[in-house]
């Protein structure tokens, strides 16, 4: 049986506020911050004074809530719930090897838990900090560990990044809702016993890159199932991870990443701000290709803003690169970024700057090269096609590529297939009601339906 809660208690009294009013406050904080399925009335709160330990993001919501009506801010501690999980968990940056490992577990095992907390919203303002502290930190120390009875081997090394490429596989063909949570699941039950394992400093640094490429590539999924809050969790932990590895280049890849959804999400400056803070990190030590990824990244901030001298300057910046590049000479992480990929970027580029010609040649240039195992990019690719035609004027031939696009889909578990769609449709609302239109339209409505 649950002993009551005095602490928390005797603070209600201090602040002088009954249990309906801190309900009130959860739920209004609750809003506030994006956790749209908290629930709070005046049992629960009786139940959290009877001794009941509250879930998920409302320990950190009632320490704020009456921290306000004290005008202090209070700790879990101060109120009976040391065990709870901040809502900042995997959002800061550490250069202690040791605060890595254990926040990454901790994540890995709240998000099997589906906590509340980790789906709350995460903007990108709030990766500023981590992005600093990242350019402004030492070198790492050697990820060696000594103690743990299991030793770590080229092997294991092997075998974790042997699962990732298949996790990546299996994310480009059919989405980031297919096999995220299984993902999830690999990280807690097979790469943390590694994390906490002997192992050289040889052997570290690979163990830590491959972890920070199977956190991100998690991180990855959630971004593309529309869980924004959550892969930037998972993208602050790569970051982590990366940098105990001692791999700036690496580490510049997840902020790139971070840059990709930044753009994504309407976060246009963030974006170009993260992207150059990828360019800067990693230095000399980054490669001609991801150099040429770094300045893509950049390139679509800046054609976001509609700063088209910048923009094309980043794009010419990256074909140059792109082309002193080697596959002899890359590292395996960038393997990815080819030329039908480059191409697709600067499809993009050319998407938000309205200018139809020059998508139409990037992406029949990128579809042209583009591999048969990347449906989800062959779609997106597809969709820049189709608003070029709708830019250009040609309707018909736009629902016709898009529909194709759509087709090939297939099943893909992917909330941004869904907004490619909404944002192509939108771009259709200007030329009425035409046959073509509303074709494509149904089409859209049945396809969907069953990728749901």
């Amino acid at each position: 049986m649950n002993s009551p809660n005095e602490l928390f208690a005797a603070l209600m009294d201090e602040a002088a506020c009954s249990r309906s009013a801190l309900a009130r406050d959860i739920r209004e904080l609750a809003a506030a911050r994006g956790l749209t399925d908290i629930r709070c009335d005046h049992v629960d709160v009786g139940r959290w004074l009877k001794g009941m330990a509250p879930r998920g993001a409302k320990p950190v919501l009632i320490a704020e809530a009456l921290g306000r009506r004290l005008g202090r801010a209070l700790s879990l501690s101060d109120l009976g719930f040391a065990g709870a999980q901040p809502l900042t968990l995997a959002l800061t940056f550490s250069e202690s090897r040791t605060a890595t490992i254990r926040t990454s577990r901790t994540l890995w095992t709240e998000d099997l838990k589906r906590s509340d907390f980790l789906r709350s919203a995460v903007t990108a303002s709030m990766l500023t900090t981590p992005m600093a502290r990242w350019l402004l930190s030492p070198p790492a120390d050697p990820p060696y560990r000594t103690t743990g009875t299991r030793r770590v081997g080229t092997d294991d090394v092997a075998a974790v990044r042997a699962t990732l490429h298949m996790f990546e596989g299996l994310d480009h063909q059919f989405g980031g809702g297919h096999a995220r949570t299984a993902a999830v699941q690999y990280l807690a039950d097979a790469v943390t016993p590694l994390l906490h394992a002997s192992y050289s400093d040889a052997i570290g640094r690979q163990l830590f890159a491959v972890a920070a490429q199977f956190t991100y590539k998690t991180g990855a999924m959630a971004y593309d199932v529309g869980l924004h809050g959550l892969a930037r969790r998972y993208f602050v932990q790569a970051l982590n991870l990366a940098h105990s590895s001692g791999d700036r280049p690496l580490s510049g890849k997840v902020l790139a990443l971070m840059s990709h959804q930044a753009n994504y999400l309407g976060e246009y400056r963030e974006a170009v701000d993260l992207a150059r803070a990828a360019a800067q990190g990693a230095g000399p030590e980054a490669t001609p290709r991801v150099r040429a990824m770094y300045a893509a990244m950049e390139a679509r901030g800046l054609a976001s803003i509609g700063d088209k001298r910048a923009c094309v300057r980043m794009m010419k910046a990256a074909e140059v690169n792109f082309s002193t590049g080697s596959d002899t000479e890359e590292p395996d992480w960038i393997g990815y970024f080819d030329q039908a990929e480059l191409h697709d970027e600067l499809a993009h580029c050319f998407t938000a700057l309205r200018s139809p010609r020059e998508v139409e040649r990037h992406a029949n240039l990128a579809l042209g090269d583009a591999s048969e195992l990347h449906p989800r990019s062959r779609t997106f690719c597809r969709m820049s096609l189709a608003t070029s035609y709708v830019d250009a004027g040609d309707v018909p031939r736009a629902c016709e590529t898009a529909d194709k696009a759509l087709t090939a889909a297939g099943r893909i578990k992917s909330a941004r297939v869904r907004s490619y769609v909404q944002t192509f449709d939108r771009r259709l609302s200007a030329f009425g009601g035409q046959r073509s239109i509303a074709d494509f339209r149904e089409r859209a409505r049945q396809i969907l339906a069953v990728a749901s």
